[in-house]
């Protein structure tokens, strides 16, 4: 696929930055640049950044300028040019006092930037820009201009999450035309985690009894990232506290140890380490192995190879693999520059029985977007794109699935106040669209006033109680959405990310995909809540008949002690448990209206966190 293709095939809101513009003077994009100080940043800290930028050999005029932009997924809260005695204050300076005027552009204009083409691309994903205007006196050849972020006694506050190779991107303009060019070679600084917060443990959702697991242990600073410079000493407690293992080393931060569950129950292990303390997430251990176990994913992400930080794919999949002990795992880059990287990285970090990883992109109408999971990793990539969005499944029907279904499709942040009326509920195909991503950093889309809501959403037929209303069948999953090239452990965004459980009889990646397909799935916001919902046995996404009453059954084990359950049938609460011991077991009969009804499920933590189940149907004839 050439470059212009591959920029046609780019999201709406992306391609608006990259509109045709008079091409740059040739001198645009001159001049070098450093950072003076600091040698690093603190993740999360208040913190002051200076950097030098050296004027190139043209100067730059009066009505010319320069930029300090950051990347698009950046997330440096509050910058602000216009207050210089507030917090997170940007300033610039030059020989010639009260010489450049400052702006601050959340989303810099398509104006700002060069002619269509990879570099242009490159500018305008750094639009967060602090723009200075030379209005005085011209700036020389070899004159230095200072960028100050936290240019006073309060600092600016680094992004959250820890981002090597962190970039200051500058952009110049040396004939005062306002279209702007970045430099050859931009600063970077690392950004690292801070010191140990506190301990975290992953284990498998689903445990059999004398089968030996994995469990990974690790320091985490406040913001979730791994505190690699602690080294220390963990005593691993089992949820009665009975000593499981104890003076377990963390070395550089984290470790992995082997561990056996001796009797059935509900179980998360407690980790204690000088002052420390964790938790890991919740399991269930039983007797025999059920027919399904939960498999922990993260399929939503972006890297560099569209709009995300992060160097490359196989980074990303490291990262799910390695840090965040996912068991599934999906990069959805919009349009894909580089699908063979991608399909290279799918294919290499593919380890059944440890690692599923899902062949995925993201696509859209529009703003309207939605996502795209390949049952195999040797699919092409997606042959076209549209933006009206009575065209889009159409599409990918005709290309995937018109002879045998190879791809599922769902939406995402489909709250949001935009776009065409009937996404998502108004066309809903269910021949390609087989879920929706009720969760990720961009909020909740459960019903109207939910907590953690998507920004601006109010129209009540875009959230997920009206597409079940509307007798739309699907599975409910949530994702991160990450930028940050953290999938699995994501902070990145509006909310803490969001997970998927799969339920499935084994790890590979034809049983996950299967699951999706065939809606078995469920929904978590950060914590990895353990659910179990069932109605005459039967498990979350089925269509099941009944003559009269049907037997219900969930449990649900929440990282934390208090937990809620609230069973919901036609969108109404039908029934509410609560625990304080983290443990809900719930088993009732219960008579549905005739004709077809749903239940669904959701578990809600004291902090917050919550998960859902997919909906269950039901037929009373």
């Amino acid at each position: 696929m050439d470059s212009t293709k591959r920029l046609g095939i780019l999201l709406a809101w992306v391609a608006a930055t990259l509109a045709v513009t008079p091409p740059a003077h040739a001198g645009d994009g001159e001049g070098t640049a450093a950072i003076v100080s600091p040698d690093s940043l603190v993740a999360g800290t208040p913190s002051r950044v200076v950097l030098e930028v050296e004027i190139g050999p043209s100067g730059i005029p009066v009505g010319g300028g320069l930029t300090l932009g950051l990347h698009h997924a950046a997330q440096w809260p509050g910058l602000q040019c216009d207050a210089p005695d507030q917090p997170n204050h940007i300033a610039a300076r030059c020989d010639t006092p009260d010489n450049l005027e400052l702006t601050w552009h959340g989303w810099a204009p398509k104006e700002f930037y060069a002619s269509v083409g990879q570099t242009g691309f490159s500018d305008s994903m750094c639009h967060q820009l602090a723009a200075a205007t030379v209005k005085r006196a011209p700036l020389e050849p070899g004159e230095r201009v200072a960028f100050i972020i936290g240019a006073n006694e309060h600092l600016a506050i680094v992004q959250r999450s820890a981002d090597p190779g962190h970039e200051f991107h500058i952009m110049t303009d040396v004939d005062g035309d306002g279209v702007f060019k970045g430099i050859a070679h931009q600063p970077r600084l690392d950004i690292v985690a801070g010191p140990a917060h506190h301990l975290a443990a992953f284990v498998p959702a689903t445990v059999v009894v004398g089968e030996p697991f994995e469990m990974q242990l690790r320091a985490e600073d406040e913001h979730y990232n791994p505190a690699d410079t602690f080294s220390g000493r963990v005593t691993v407690r089992d949820r009665s506290g009975a000593v499981v293992m104890e003076d377990v080393e963390l070395g550089h931060g984290m470790t992995r140890i082997t561990v056996t569950a001796n009797e059935p129950g509900p179980q998360r292990y407690r980790l204690e380490s000088e002052g420390m303390s964790g938790r890991s997430n919740p399991c269930r251990v039983f007797e025999t192995p059920p027919p399904f176990r939960v498999y922990w994913g993260d399929i939503h992400g972006h890297t560099s190879i569209s709009d995300g930080l992060g160097e490359n794919a196989s980074d990303y999949f490291a990262f799910g693999r390695d840090v965040a002990d996912l068991d599934v795992c999906a990069l959805t880059d919009h349009g894909h520059f580089d699908w063979p990287q991608t399909v290279d990285a799918v294919r290499s970090f593919y380890e059944p029985g440890r690692y599923v990883t899902l062949l995925a992109q993201e696509a859209g109408a529009g703003p309207d977007h939605l996502n795209i999971y390949h049952r195999h990793d040797d699919t092409p990539h997606i042959d076209g794109w549209t933006r009206q969005y009575d065209r889009f499944f159409e599409m990918v029907y005709a290309q995937y699935n018109r002879e045998r279904p190879t791809v599922a499709v769902g939406p995402h942040h489909f709250t949001y106040d935009r776009g065409d009326d009937r996404y998502p509920f108004g066309l809903f195909d269910t021949r390609t669209a087989r879920f929706v991503e009720v969760y990720s950093s961009h909020g909740t889309s459960e019903y109207p006033g939910n907590p953690r809501p998507c920004h601006g959403a109010r129209d009540q037929r875009k959230f997920m109680q009206w597409g079940l209303a509307q007798g739309l069948r699907f599975g409910v999953i949530a994702s991160s959405d990450n930028h940050d090239s953290h999938p699995g452990r994501s902070i990145w965004g509006h909310y803490p990310g969001g997970l998927v459980a799969f339920l499935a009889p084994e790890l590979t990646r034809e049983a996950i995909w299967d699951a999706l397909w065939n809606y078995r799935t469920y929904a978590a916001g950060f914590d990895r809540i353990y659910l179990e919902f069932t109605v005459d046995g039967h498990p979350m996404g089925s269509d099941v008949p009944v003559s009269d009453t049907c037997r219900i059954q969930y449990y649900a084990i929440g990282r934390t002690d208090h937990v809620t359950t609230t069973l919901i049938r036609n969108n109404a609460e039908l029934r509410v448990a609560t625990a304080s011991d983290g443990v809900i077991d719930v088993s009732f009969d219960d008579t549905p209206p005739p004709g077809r009804s749903f239940y669904y499920l959701r578990v809600v933590q004291d902090n917050g966190e919550r998960a859902w189940s997919t909906p269950i149907w039901v037929t009373r004839r």
